[in-house]
């Protein structure tokens, strides 16, 4: 700064004065005035940046930081500002890059490594995501760095003995966290603490550590007990108020599972509320539950704040569409903001948290003793494909071949096109005796957005079939009509062991593609079963892995064999999609819950 003339220096302290004061405009006026005067004022590219962070700009907050960061390569504050941006923005690659800078430069900073911990951790580096957290320990500790720890799990595993060690350390580290005397965590979003999300694909029952990490969050997050008021009042007379909720109400797997119930429920009986956690997303999807929802919210990204509009509501159910997927609705989840909380399908999983009452299922999911997988009571609709009044996936606009897609027309294609975190290391085995038995096969996967997690993948595959692994290709992410052709133009699909497919095996359903399945122990890898009952067909539904590959192997190699199921699958999806049976069985179950609700009230009050 001693080098900056009298003038442009009064005007930089004027800058950073308004924006400390919160004038905004004001501020941004004054730092544009000094980079007039003088464009190679990093710190003016900087005020700039950081007010457009706080406008929520998060392109123009990375551009702007840019400049500041290469006019001032070596200020970590600066380096640090531009790798918050490129986190907020969803450039995790970004953002990693340059908390590693950061580090560098603040080497005894701990916020900068656990910074570079949470981008490592979001990108599935959970090797150096945990040596960050390490480092950052070592410098300052703290519940929430021990709650990251204990949270830290791959989203691509290289074998099942990896799912062992992680389980067991995750355990472990659950224990320590309890058992230590730091400051309790004020706002856990702010904090950067995680969801277990990734324990779903491990194939086992998660019931024991998401009890214990919901009691771990309670324990150092006390602003987590908030209730609404209206829980403990009389229920008010009137339709019964219903509010779903969910991050993902766009062209994401829950809008397209949520919609339905927005357009079809019964208004005379229920009043329904869409209750959106920002970001929002402007599409086709979030319009039509817009359009068809008699009322909407997009709640407030502060956590207390959220709670208390909920709270405004005197909702009498409050529907998460999932729990898991993302912190914000995983710790809203924490909080009694209606009588009846309940959970479903959106990320298949027992949450563990004490306020979420029911897990809503489906007789047709669920195996004998399920009610043990879950910590919240089990509730089974009646005789459903699915538990989403689902709406038959328009055609693709345009005919494709699979020339179209790079693919030969004499191959046998094998589609598995789901998340890569769903390959379950069991599938690996399955990959390779279809390969090795069918020398015409290829199977077709698509890549994650995160490039790490390609490579991850491709590694443990090269490990696991290293003789035939090459037959195996990771096709580029592309348009859902474009998948949805390529889906039809594949021989079979090959669904993921313990953790199905269900928009997936819709998709399939929706133009013929034959899906084989193997019901798993838990709900979540039961779902095309199910479906594939709803139709009354069972010739692709296997009993073990050797008789999956064998079904496979046979519709894929036999044109006739294929063409008959598909005809039947074609003649029979009608029952999968926009059944009105869905609604009148949440309906019910709405009904149910809230009466349950009321009779358990009546009973506490006689005691």
């Amino acid at each position: 700064m001693s080098s900056l003339s009298e003038s442009t220096l009064a005007l930089l302290l004027d800058a950073r004065e308004r924006h400390t004061d919160g004038q905004l405009h004001e501020a941004e006026a004054a730092y544009r005035r000094v980079l007039a005067l003088d464009p190679r004022q990093a710190d003016a590219w900087l005020g700039l940046g950081m007010l457009a962070r706080q406008s929520g700009a998060r392109a123009a907050a990375i551009e702007l930081l840019g400049r500041a960061v290469a006019l001032a390569p070596h200020q970590g504050e600066f380096r640090m500002q531009l790798a918050w941006a490129c986190q907020e923005h969803g450039r995790m690659a970004d953002a990693a890059a340059h908390w590693q800078l950061a580090c560098s430069l603040r080497a005894d900073d701990p916020v900068c490594h656990e910074s570079l911990g949470i981008a490592l951790q979001a990108l599935g580096r959970s090797d150096e995501a945990l040596l960050a957290y390490q480092n950052a320990a070592s410098l300052q500790s703290s519940l929430s760095l021990r709650a990251k720890q204990a949270t830290l799990i791959s989203p691509i595993v290289s074998s099942l003995e990896q799912i062992d060690s992680e389980r067991a350390r995750m355990r472990a580290a659950l224990d320590a966290v309890d058992q230590a005397g730091l400051a309790r965590v004020e706002d856990p979003i702010a904090a950067g603490l995680w969801t277990n999300f990734y324990l779903a694909y491990h194939g086992l029952c998660n019931r024991e550590l998401q009890v214990a990490t919901a009691t771990m969050y309670r324990r150092i997050c006390p602003s987590l007990g908030f209730v609404a008021a209206h829980c403990d009042e009389p229920r008010r007379p009137g339709r019964l108020r219903v509010g779903l909720i969910s991050q993902f109400f766009h062209n994401h797997s829950i809008g397209r599972t949520s919609r339905g119930l927005f357009a079809q429920i019964n208004r005379a009986e229920f009043e329904l509320t869409a209750l959106f956690i920002p970001p929002m997303i402007d599409d086709s999807y979030s319009r039509f539950i817009l359009q068809h929802a008699e009322h909407h919210l997009v709640l407030s990204s502060d956590l207390d704040t959220a709670r208390r509009e909920i709270a405004a509501l005197g909702l009498d159910v409050l529907f998460y569409q999932d729990i898991g997927m993302a912190p914000f609705s995983y710790f809203l989840a924490f909080a009694r903001l209606a009588p009846v909380q309940c959970v479903s399908f959106g990320h298949p999983d027992t949450t563990g948290i004490d306020t979420i009452d029911t897990w809503i299922s489906n007789d047709l999911y669920e195996p004998a003793g399920a009610e043990a997988h879950y910590s919240e009571r089990l509730f089974r609709l009646h005789g459903l494909g699915t538990l989403a009044y689902y709406y038959r996936p328009e055609p693709a606009p345009l005919a494709k071949t699979r020339a179209d897609f790079g693919l030969a027309a004499d191959q046998h294609l094998y589609i598995c096109p789901q998340n890569l975190f769903k390959l379950h290391p069991d599938m690996d085995a399955v990959f390779g005796a279809i390969l090795r038995a069918d020398p015409d096969a290829r199977i077709l996967l698509v890549q994650a957005r995160s490039g790490h997690w390609n490579s991850l993948l491709k590694r443990r595959l090269a490990s696991a079939l290293p003789d035939v692994h090459e037959r195996i290709s990771l096709l580029p992410r592309m348009a859902t009509s474009d998948y949805v052709a390529l889906i039809g133009l594949c021989d079979v699909m090959l669904d993921t062991l313990h953790f199905n497919g269900m928009n997936t095996s819709l998709e399939a359903f929706s133009v013929g593609t034959p899906v084989v399945t193997l019901a798993g122990a838990f709900q979540r890898g039961r779902h095309t079963q199910a479906m594939y009952r709803r139709m009354g067909i069972d010739d692709a539904i296997a009993e073990n892995t050797g008789d999956y590959v064998h079904r496979a192997l046979a519709l894929a190699c036999d044109p006739e064999l294929r063409a008959a199921l598909s005809a039947r699958i074609l003649a029979g999806n009608g029952v999968l999609f926009e059944d009105p049976a869905v609604i009148a069985e949440f309906e019910r179950c709405f009904r149910t819950l809230v009466a349950d609700w009321a009779a358990g009230r009546a009973m506490e009050d006689l005691d």
